[in-house]
């Protein structure tokens, strides 16, 4: 039985779990108002073409008087993760 390396799908998880933990990221910051220290405006930076198709989708939701949820974030977060599990499970059915 051949041994299969799965390389493409292993390829797209990892690009997938980077986009995520950056999103994930921006949404925490932008959550409890991060200061704009240089981590944050990279952060932010790297975000922003990412981000750039699901801007002013929702309007963010401010919780607390203090704390401003970004739903257009949370929902490019679902997304991407939708899109890269049914990129993964079709390059899982082109390696078999």
């Amino acid at each position: 039985m051949p041994r299969h390396s799965f390389w493409l799908a292993k390829l797209i998880n990892i690009v997938l779990s980077v986009v995520q933990v950056i999103i994930g990221l921006y949404i925490m910051l932008k959550l409890f108002g991060a200061a704009e220290v240089p981590f944050v405006r990279f952060i932010y930076t790297l975000n922003a073409p990412l981000l750039a198709p699901f801007v002013g989708i929702f309007e963010p939701v401010t919780l607390m008087d203090d704390y401003q949820l970004d739903l257009s974030a949370v929902f490019a977060f679902i997304v991407y993760s939708i899109v890269g599990y049914i990129l993964m499970r079709l390059a899982l059915l082109i390696e078999r």
